[in-house]
């Protein structure tokens, strides 16, 4: 298999796609390019390169490519076309950078035939904006280890485009709730509950607009679900040009397999919605009785969407967070000082005596 790379037309270099001015953007020479020019310049060398003879003695930097090789263990690599070097790759591997010149490659099969996206939403946001995100993320949590926050432990900040499918439909459907009315008075004697049912129906009709489900294994599906949602506004057709300088991965969940998810999801959100139209002052209590909803004109878009992962070493334990490559939302999991815990414990049930007692039990329990 082959990996592919983007050369600057004036000197050589490395393109890569710059999220700040999304463009392409020359480290090197400090050159720019957006998408358009560079695709017209694609064109009109490609163009050229098929009309060349078997006399070619010329050569262009443009989409250099290199092959894969397989070493005696039969694991694969790609060797880089800038410095020959081992480029190791997963599977799922699109886009990656060499680990010994840093060169960013494309491996353009991995994103053609049946892997190739419809949709891709550029990074709007760069490194330094995930750092900062993590850092605010970290803020005024009280309980979290003071040195958990320095520099020093981020191990690495990666941008990924991660494979998602994309499901539209229109939903029809009928949902009706158990309500209950609830009134309490008394006299001198007794204490009165007068309780009214209902049945509350209702029905609708509701556009979903690509629903998103992450389609790799390897990446958190509630971490995935947390930093939506995407301005699929934004998104464009595909170019290969936009992985330059970042990491990318092909689907390994497929379409069908994926496709209960966004059922669950469209159902989940379509009686939401509904149930918003019902007026809660009404009832004391609504409880879902049954439901039943039609989607209808479906269809199904393939897509890569941007996500930065920071990971953090702390304790010799990787803490991952994940940041919307397009809106800055971010999620992960903290670690908890146990001293600052037990003192802020401590002190909120310092006034109890009993409660004292109950906690020093729970910590025997679990000690």
């Amino acid at each position: 298999m082959s990996v592919k790379e983007y050369k600057c037309p004036c000197c050589g270099g490395n393109l890569v796609f710059n999220s700040d001015t999304q463009k392409l953007h020359c480290p090197n020479c400090d050159n720019e390019m957006d998408m358009e020019t560079y695709q017209e310049y694609a064109k009109v060398v490609e163009s050229t390169e098929q009309k060349k003879d078997t006399y070619d003695w010329g050569t262009t930097d443009f989409g250099r490519t290199g092959e894969w090789v397989v070493k005696e263990d039969g694991s694969r690599v790609y060797k880089c076309p800038s410095c020959g070097g081992e480029i190791e790759a997963r599977e799922t591997t699109a886009a990656t950078k060499c680990p010994y010149c840093d060169s960013p490659v494309i491996l353009p099969k991995q994103v053609s035939g049946g892997f190739k996206p419809d949709l891709i939403v550029p990074f709007q946001l760069d490194a330094k904006a995930a750092k900062e995100a993590y850092k605010g993320f970290c803020k005024k949590k009280a309980l979290l280890p003071r040195s958990f926050q320095s520099d020093q432990k981020i191990k690495e900040i990666t941008g990924i485009y991660v494979p998602f499918w994309l499901f539209s439909c229109q939903a029809e459907g009928t949902i009706n709730y158990n309500g209950q009315r609830i009134k309490k008075w008394k006299d001198q004697q007794y204490e009165y509950i007068q309780t009214d049912y209902y049945l509350v129906s209702r029905e609708g009709r509701v556009s979903f607009d690509y629903v998103p489900v992450d389609g790799s294994v390897e990446m958190d599906d509630a971490y995935m679900e947390s930093i939506e949602p995407y301005d699929m506004s934004k998104a464009v057709s595909f170019d290969e040009a936009y992985l330059s300088g970042y990491e990318a991965i092909k689907y390994d969940v497929s379409k069908d397999e994926s496709r209960g998810r966004a059922q669950e999801r469209i159902k989940t959100s379509f009686q939401d919605i509904l149930k918003q139209s019902v007026d809660k002052k009404e009832y004391d209590i609504l409880m879902l009785k049954n439901s039943q909803i039609g989607c209808t004109n479906g269809s199904v878009h393939y897509a890569l969407l941007p996500v930065w992962v920071v990971k953090v070493e702390y304790k010799d334990k990787i803490y991952r967070f994940a940041m919307n490559g397009q809106t800055g939302k971010l999620v992960g999991e903290l670690p908890v000082d146990s001293g600052l815990f037990w003192k802020n414990a401590l002190g909120f049930f310092a006034g109890s005596s009993i409660a004292v007692y109950m906690l020093i039990m729970l910590v025997r329990l679990f000690l």
